[in-house]
């Protein structure tokens, strides 16, 4: 557990990991430093990080039935699925509980 929460430090090099090859020009927004374009590339981040967690746990959904049937014999392969969207669900908890106390901290600042 102490893991995943060492893992919620948001940096442009982790929003780049979590983009990926393919949104090269969000990262370069994000780094570019306007407001707009920070914004935008966290909240593309994010998506990104629900969509990579929601594939995962339809994945890990599909082989529990494969495994069920018949069609999937390894127990192997179906443990290192079903970790594999365990640990992404955890990520994107942890991620979701770093942001709520950022806005919470932001919200409770006097001007």
């Amino acid at each position: 557990m102490s893991d995943v929460l060492s893992m919620t430090d948001i940096t442009s090099s982790a929003i780049k990991q979590i983009l990926g090859a393919d949104d090269r020009k969000a990262v370069t927004q994000i780094d570019s430093g306007s407001d707009s374009s920070t914004f935008d590339g966290v909240y593309n981040a994010a998506i990104n990080l629900i969509t990579s967690t929601n594939d995962y746990l339809q994945d890990a959904q599909k082989a529990e039935v494969a495994f069920a049937t018949g069609e999937l014999t390894s127990t192997h392969e179906l443990a290192v699925i079903e970790q594999k969207a365990n640990l992404s669900l955890q990520y994107t908890v942890a991620i979701k509980n770093q942001l709520i106390s950022a806005y919470k901290e932001i919200m409770n600042m006097q001007i």
